[in-house]
């Protein structure tokens, strides 16, 4: 049985906290961490910044001219004792970080003994503190992470397996597709029997001939005429206006950040594929009666009565 672990970010705690949920095809185990800005729960890991120095001198011709004052040699020595001090401190606090991430790393096994493929999906808060970027090289606590944790980050939110677990979902039956994936027409296919209508908006560098052909045969297979609308520009579908006087279901394969969802009338479903937070956040924040769905969010609350 394949092996989801979700990390997401919870606060006051000193160890990970870890938590099985056996899903009817999978286990998922959420895995709780008290992580921060080069910090592995109480451990700090990068040398707290000193103290600016104080300004001695003056200007002249562009070099500085130290005022000699008593115990200015010794405050220097002072400060540069701190500094290795601190530096001291903060290599020893990532000696133990790595100890303790391979003793997380264990408890996990134990967890997942049986396990078939085992990937990591991450909250956004934890992501940005645990998976290293090109342009951040001196994240401490990631290249730990890297150096320690074995198991690839989960990256198939748009496979059929979990394409299909959503469509459970898609329980209205007028359609609003956004953007295309290589999933999207067996999605659309499987709601086909349930639909009264479908608007589909696509970039129009995604609005190829095998779309437009995959619209066609829609029509002559299932009688519903698919309202192709190609949309222009870098930030097409944050100018989107989606405006509708009766619920409608959401198939979301765009992944982008920010659709407006302020036109959609109430009870509206959206389900989001790509499982973007930021667009999570920003539907449920508006309380507008929108039903927002994707795998990401279902694991946030598995387990949750």
């Amino acid at each position: 049985m394949d092996t989801i672990i979700y990390f997401y970010k919870k606060r006051n705690l000193t160890v990970p906290e870890t938590e099985p949920v056996r899903m009817n095809d999978y286990l998922l185990i959420r895995a709780g961490v008290d992580v921060g800005e080069e910090r592995w729960f109480s451990l700090r890991l990068s040398p707290q910044s000193p103290a600016p120095d104080r300004k001695d001198g003056t200007e002249d011709g562009g070099r500085r001219f130290e005022r000699w004052r008593p115990g200015a040699w010794r405050e220097r020595r002072r400060r540069e004792k701190n500094r290795r001090r601190e530096e001291r401190k903060a290599q020893k606090n990532r000696e133990q970080a790595g100890l303790e991430i391979r003793r997380f790393l264990e408890d996990i096994g134990k967890l997942t003994e049986e396990r078939g493929e085992c990937r990591c999906a991450y909250a956004d808060g934890v992501r940005k503190c645990l998976i290293l970027s090109p342009e951040d090289e001196k994240n401490s606590l990631a290249a730990l992470w890297r150096q320690n944790w074995p198991f690839p980050e989960f990256d198939g939110y748009l496979e059929p397996f979990w394409v299909e677990k959503l469509l459970k979902q898609a329980r209205i039956p007028h359609f609003v597709a956004l953007g295309t994936a290589e999933s999207t027409p067996a999605a659309l296919v499987s709601c086909a029997r349930r639909m009264k209508s479908l608007r589909w908006f696509l970039r129009e560098s995604e609005c190829t001939r095998q779309i437009q052909d995959f619209v066609e045969d829609f029509y002559g297979e299932y009688g519903l005429a698919a309202g192709l609308q190609t949309l222009e520009g870098e930030r097409a579908y944050a100018r989107l206006l989606l405006n509708t006087a009766q619920p409608v279901c959401v198939l979301d394969f765009s992944g982008e950040p920010y659709v407006p969802s302020g036109g959609l009338a109430r009870g509206s479903i959206w389900i989001d594929f790509c499982s973007v937070e930021e667009k999570a956040r920003r539907i449920q924040e508006r309380e507008g009666g929108i039903f927002y769905f994707s795998v990401k969010e279902s694991w946030k609350r598995a387990g949750k009565s």
